[in-house]
């Protein structure tokens, strides 16, 4: 397995442990409160998130149609927990028995309505990932709205890195994968940009409890981010993170982010994988320096853009706007 998803495995799991343990200290009636966003629950949520990560391995290891697992009523959290620790072992022992060239056997699976496609294991395991990103972000905001703790300072894969310490070993990733991954995630952007383009300025700027606040501050701060990291890779630090004018047109924001991704293309191919390990530093804040790997930051970037736009597909479906389905999965099909 490359390194790039075996260190996105390794967040998986490690974040899945952060939301398990603040989950476990709630009521049943908050973990069953409802809300306008993903499964509805953060029971549910939970349970989905196990359920996919279930279902994807039973599909990796040839059976044939493997059932939906429904949430069983009340289902526990320790329940929940035992069922994601037992999967990830599974997921473990069947990595290990495919082997290093494993991630380019191809899979052919069928999906509940019955569609039948065939890909490569290493792309069907970043799909995984990148969905755990995606509920992820719609359960730390039910955690919000229900007034629990948050994650503390949250489950970006930056964060895992900063609590490893910024001694530890660089993971050996690789530019073709991030690469790939990046490719997913200007699609997305294209996606949610044009679903945005279609609102007016009320709809846009709608307040909300999550993310940044309404669609068109989380659409500014991808596109913030994105700038931001380029310049720490290209020009280094020296720049705090970026408060993007309010008020930007939706249609700036796509040119700006579509410059800033051209830019960004054109500087990976100069890339290679011996590259990755470089320390890039970064201040995100007046006093604070942060030094990570290039690697590292390049992979934080791609969960960056799909935890904010998980949050932004939820405003836009109760500001009245589309929704559109962005799986990693549908991006294979479309590629």
């Amino acid at each position: 397995m490359s390194g790039t998803l075996r260190e996105c495995f390794i967040h998986l799991d490690w974040a899945r442990d952060k939301l398990l343990a603040i989950a476990a200290t709630l009521t049943d009636s908050q973990l069953d409160q409802r809300f306008e966003m993903g499964p509805g629950t953060l029971r549910a949520t939970l349970h989905h998130l196990w359920a996919a990560e279930h279902i994807w391995l039973e599909r990796w290891k040839g059976v044939p149609r493997p059932p939906l697992r429904e949430l069983e009523p009340g289902e526990t959290v320790a329940s929940l927990t035992q069922r994601f620790r037992d999967t990830a072992a599974q997921r473990a022992q069947y990595l290990a028995s495919v082997g290093d060239a494993g991630e380019r056997q191809r899979i052919t699976y069928t999906n509940i309505r019955g569609e039948t496609y065939t890909y490569p294991l290493g792309d069907l395991m970043l799909h995984v990932c990148n969905h755990g990103t995606h509920h992820r972000a719609q359960a730390v905001n039910m955690l919000r709205r229900l007034g629990a703790p948050l994650p503390k300072p949250g489950l970006d894969y930056i964060f895992m890195r900063l609590e490893m310490g910024e001694t530890a070993a660089a993971p050996a990733l690789e530019v073709d994968t991030l690469c790939e991954y990046f490719r997913y995630g200007d699609w997305a952007m294209a996606r949610v940009f044009d679903a945005a383009e279609k609102l007016d300025d009320d709809a846009l700027d709608r307040p909300f409890e999550i993310g940044c606040g309404s669609i068109r501050a989380n659409l500014l701060h991808v596109r913030a981010a994105e700038e931001w990291w380029y310049t720490n890779w290209t020009r280094g630090s020296g720049e705090n993170f970026p408060a993007p004018p309010p008020g930007t047109p939706i249609a700036s924001v796509r040119r700006d982010f579509s410059e800033t991704a051209a830019r960004r293309s054109a500087y990976f191919e100069k890339l290679s994988d011996t590259d990755l390990p470089r320390i890039v530093e970064a201040i995100p804040r007046p006093g604070v320096r942060r030094a990570f790997p290039l690697g590292c930051t390049m992979l934080q970037l791609c969960h960056h853009g799909t935890h904010h736009r998980a949050q932004t597909l939820n405003m836009l479906r109760q500001a009245g706007g589309q929704s559109p389905p962005l799986d990693y999965a549908l991006w294979l099909r479309e590629a």
